[in-house]
């Protein structure tokens, strides 16, 4: 694990999108089907399963679209998809309106590819092909440990807290990071 000189910048400037971007997915991958189930009262497991398809489907997608557009702008879109989204699906739980949620849930969905392909697409390109192992340990310790701590701590604290309102305190530390993570990108250098 490490990060190569020439990637360092670049790397440590990608790093809250990224971080948003995983954290997203522990969000909807830990926490979606039990909301599906609890908040909206759907019990069927392909409803609830729907959480998953639609998150990684919208990713995939915005992704092989997005393949035309710089990293930055692939990124900034990442970033904006992920803050509104994830709003909307914050407002679909207090509307109970599981049709809302499921449509935010694509556009937050958007967002979680399409953050991590251009962060990928402006960090690789800087590195020699020797060098690029390491930095993808060092970006996959990085991605891992934002999807998983968040989930485990959303754990604890649905016990506490209950599932809705860890829910909307999750989400809502999401959306602020994902907007701080494309504001940084916004205002900072064109890569």
């Amino acid at each position: 694990v490490g990060i190569p000189a020439a990637a360092g910048r670049p790397f440590w400037r990608s790093a809250p999108a990224v971080i948003a971007g995983w954290a997203t997915g522990g969000l909807y991958l830990s926490l979606g089907a039990p909301i599906v189930r609890h908040v909206f009262g759907a019990k069927d497991h392909v409803t609830q399963a729907s959480v998953i398809v639609l998150l990684c489907a919208a990713g995939a997608v915005a992704c092989y679209i997005a393949r035309g557009h710089s990293s930055r702008r692939v990124t900034l879109y990442g970033t904006s998809a992920l803050s509104i989204g994830t709003a909307l699906t914050l407002a679909a739980i207090g509307w109970q309106s599981l049709p809302a949620y499921l449509v935010a849930l694509v556009i937050a969905g958007t967002g979680f590819g399409t953050c991590f392909y251009g962060v990928l697409r402006s960090i690789v390109p800087v590195v020699r092909p020797d060098e690029r192992g390491e930095l993808f340990a060092a970006l996959f310790t990085l991605s891992y440990l934002a999807f998983g701590l968040p989930t485990l701590l959303a754990g604890i604290a649905v016990g506490m807290f209950g599932l809705t309102a860890t829910t909307l305190g999750y989400g809502t530390l999401i959306v602020l990071f994902s907007a701080t993570a494309g504001l940084l990108r916004r205002f900072g250098t064109s890569d």
